[in-house]
């Protein structure tokens, strides 16, 4: 046994170890610091028995394995209580209870869908995750998730007979819709490979697909930090998370329903059902979400490594706050006053001096995350004002030059993304000169759902593009938007 693993054990002594009976798709650390401790909060709270097995779809390379701790590892909770003095709460998870590779074992995955332990299936593969891609059913595996439930699905028809109950699907990607979305894809996968009839209906009729919102910030692994919390401690965990304090699970129970599984709601105040996950959603994405979004590339080209590094200096709060108050909110339709304070709330929770939450981490899938978290509130305030607004075009221009790689570090922070967008993005800056290159990215229907290649848009685009391709680009120009207006249009 090795001593990380006997140290983590000591941690959780007197605590049983849950019987699996949830199916998680992604082994990253925000499902693990958000749904699995929040899973095992409430087996400990209500003596409950819920455990949970990873699933990983991506190779695992180097990195470490939940299995090379028997799904043990530390979340570490961090912020600042009311009086302002620092919190730092570790707690070791004891709900995972192994991690396996679809792509190495994907009979096994078909296994798990046998079990009829297994009630629910819960996932975070981001906003690219719930598309569709086209897929054999023989497959081992399904490329995208939406295919692999499927198959799952149908793996769990055939097996259980009459014993057969469904899943309750908990999708946590920050997608509107995401559970009505996920059980749309399952039946396109299920229509597309002939299935019967029978089992549609069984996928419609006996499944349950709950719309949810997610909201904590998930920086991961304090690397910088690693060798003090291993003193603190008094134990090393590479699998280690660090969380701000604040988490909301926020799930709709459409009508119909039955009440969701885990009882979450039951034993964690930090989790609600609701009739209409809307508000939570659409305030948390625009903002949150959308803060992060608007200003990661920006930051990336600037060289600032972390947001509360970024938030914390005057320009970063300037920017945020004339994207929320000017460009965002006015888009969102809840009254101004109340978006207002969950905007404040969003800038203290970015500018939390105990996380340290990494742009570069921040940027997987930039563009599809601009589509669903900002370009709403770009299209409607073109809509509004007649006019592009500042920040959101800027930001549209920081992601094509952080694709593109137009700034001075851009060897050391590649764009990670897929290899079609990353090709997409090649053609598009093998265009001659700025403007048809902002063109052909604005007109890319793939990228957007819609054609933004509009005069002034592409304009303002064109602009800050010119301006923070020239480089070096500074942050604290930020605070001077209209000098970089400038500067691009020369």
């Amino acid at each position: 046994m090795s001593p990380t693993l006997a140290a983590l054990e000591r941690q959780i002594e007197g605590r049983a170890r849950p019987t699996p009976r949830v199916l998680q798709f992604g082994q990253g650390g925000f499902l693990r610091a958000f749904l699995d401790w929040k899973i095992d909060l409430i087996n400990a709270r209500g003596g409950l028995d819920w455990g949970v097995v990873v699933v990983r779809s991506l190779e695992r390379g180097d990195a470490p394995s939940l299995n090379d701790q028997d799904g043990l590892y530390t979340v570490l909770t961090r912020g600042v209580d009311a009086t302002g003095r620092p919190v730092s709460e570790p707690r070791v998870v004891a709900c995972v209870r192994r991690e396996i590779e679809a792509g190495a074992d994907w009979p096994g995955v078909l296994a798990l869908a046998r079990n009829p332990d297994i009630a629910v299936v819960a996932s975070n593969t981001t906003e690219a995750g719930l598309v569709y891609q086209a897929s054999a059913y023989d497959a081992a595996p399904p490329a995208s998730f939406p295919a692999k439930a499927a198959r799952l699905l149908h793996e769990r028809w055939l097996a259980l007979g009459e014993q057969n109950t469904g899943w309750r699907f908990l999708p946590c990607e920050l997608v509107e819709r995401n559970g009505e979305i996920l059980q749309e894809l399952v039946l396109r996968h299920a229509e597309d490979w002939g299935l019967c009839t029978a089992f549609l209906r069984w996928v419609a009729e006996d499944n349950v697909f709950y719309n949810t919102l997610v909201d904590r910030i998930v920086p991961g692994f304090p690397r910088d930090e690693a060798a003090q919390l291993e003193a603190a401690l008094g134990y090393g965990d590479p699998l280690l998370v660090a969380a701000e304090q604040y988490h909301l699970l926020v799930i709709e129970r459409r009508p119909g329903q039955p009440e969701p599984l885990p009882p979450l709601a039951s034993w964690d105040e930090g989790s609600v059902v609701v009739e209409d996950v809307a508000p939570y959603r659409q305030r948390k994405v625009a903002l949150l979400n959308g803060g992060h979004t608007a200003l990661c590339p920006l930051a990336l080209i600037a060289g600032v490594d972390t947001v509360g590094e970024a938030v914390r200096s005057e320009a970063g709060q300037a920017f945020l706050r004339g994207l929320f108050d000017e460009e965002v909110i006015p888009s969102l339709g809840a009254p101004a006053e109340s978006l207002r304070a969950y905007g404040e709330d969003v800038l203290r929770r970015f500018a939390n001096p105990f996380i340290r939450h990494y742009w570069r981490d921040i940027s997987l899938n930039g563009l599809a995350k601009f589509k669903v978290r900002n370009l709403g509130p770009l299209l409607a305030y073109m809509e509004r004002e007649n006019r592009a607004p500042p920040r959101l075009s800027l930001a549209l221009a920081a992601w094509l030059v952080v694709y593109l790689g137009r700034f001075p570090t851009a060897s050391a922070c590649p764009p990670r993304d897929s290899e079609a967008v990353l090709a997409k993005l090649r053609a598009i800056g093998a265009h001659e000169g700025a403007e048809a290159q902002v063109s052909a990215f604005l007109a890319d229907v793939e990228l957007w759902g819609v054609s933004l290649d509009r005069p002034a848009l592409r304009q303002a685009v064109t602009q800050g593009y010119q301006a923070l391709a020239s480089g070096p680009f500074a942050f604290h120009q930020l605070a001077d938007l209209d000098g970089l207006n400038a500067a691009g249009s020369e």
